[in-house]
């Protein structure tokens, strides 16, 4: 009879974690620790499906400077990990800020394609939500004054 019990609570606590859904908040932390593992690792196809359109060309001017040589001195390196330091929600315009630490950056420097391996730096995102889904927005700085808007 007891271990009936256990593999009907055993059973009921699965299902009760598998159902379990994540709050927006997760949902967002989650997509900027996706998205800076992707990017300082230079998996760019993977960083572009977590980018709103408006970050397409700064990701391709960043992906363009990549050459087997950065990969190969990453693959000696080890990958970049991200964690979350702080994040900030603003639910009326459905806009969001994520402060993530990122370790053991390989750096490419786009003029002269030499590499700067850096201990930890700090990125901060902003991700704003389009559907259902919170994307990042990393546009490419100011030019002549003006910035695109997703």
């Amino acid at each position: 009879m007891n271990k009936l019990y256990i593999i009907i609570l055993s059973s009921l606590l699965f299902i009760c974690l598998s159902c379990q859904q994540q709050t927006p908040k997760t949902q967002i932390e989650q997509t900027a620790i996706d998205f800076c593992e992707a990017f300082y690792n230079f998996n760019y196809p993977v960083a572009q499906e977590l980018s709103t359109p408006s970050s397409l060309s700064y990701l391709s001017f960043w992906a363009s400077n990549v050459r087997q040589v950065h990969l190969n001195q990453l693959k000696t390196q080890g990958a970049a990990k991200a964690t979350v330091i702080s994040s900030e929600i603003d639910a009326n315009t459905e806009r969001a800020t994520v402060v993530c630490q990122i370790k053991n950056v390989l750096i490419i420097n786009p003029v002269n394609g030499k590499t700067k391996q850096i201990n930890t730096l700090q990125d901060t995102l902003e991700l704003t939500r389009v559907y259902d889904k919170w994307l990042i927005k990393k546009d490419i700085p100011l030019r002549n004054g003006k910035q695109n808007h997703d």
